[in-house]
């Protein structure tokens, strides 16, 4: 982009990219395992979250109460975690605002990448795409049709993909890729 390349950055610039990049994928990391625990990983686990109604555990017959000994396995087979529709508008907002963020800063680093315009238009887009479709399909999950809990999966799919694309082609660009001096 005008004249400016990843690979012909000085020291400084090169480091500052790299480390942006590692410190987003040790949050991308930190963030897919805390999906995986606390909601899990697949449209069923998805939905189980997004439910309109908390989802109950199963009382034993003659049992005077709902409250009863739990071990982990019998947590594994039900949502884990129930999410009412405030924290869906606290997660959303927070989200919407880090996410975006975060694709912007990802996507001004690729913009100096070699790569041709199209390509560097769908691999900036990846993130942000990814991004709507997440948070979108947690709303739609709620409050239209919980089978669009695939839309969460999707979207954070589309999300990582973006992120490792761009860390990929940044890191070759910045640190093995020679400058071609015309």
């Amino acid at each position: 982009m005008y004249g400016i390349h990843l690979s012909g950055l000085p020291l400084s610039g090169k480091l500052f990219c790299t480390l942006f990049l590692v410190g987003i994928g040790c949050g991308a990391v930190a963030a897919f395992v805390q999906a995986a625990t606390a909601v899990g990983l697949t449209p069923a686990d998805v939905r189980a979250t997004f439910a309109p109604e908390m989802p109950m555990t199963h009382m034993g017959h003659g049992q005077p109460s709902g409250e009863r000994e739990i071990s982990l396995g019998d947590i594994s087979g039900s949502a884990k975690v129930w999410i009412r529709t405030p924290l869906l508008i606290q997660t959303s907002h927070t989200h919407l605002f880090g996410q975006t963020l975060i694709a912007g800063l990802l996507g001004l680093i690729v913009l100096f990448s070699s790569l041709g315009e199209r390509m560097k238009s769908l691999v900036v887009a990846l993130p942000f795409v990814g991004t709507l479709i997440d948070i979108g399909g947690m709303w739609l999950t709620r409050f239209v049709w919980p089978p669009f809990s695939v839309l969460v999966v999707a979207g954070g799919s589309l999300f990582a993909l973006g992120y490792v694309l761009i860390t990929v082609i940044s890191l070759y660009e910045l640190w093995l890729k020679r400058e071609v001096v015309v």
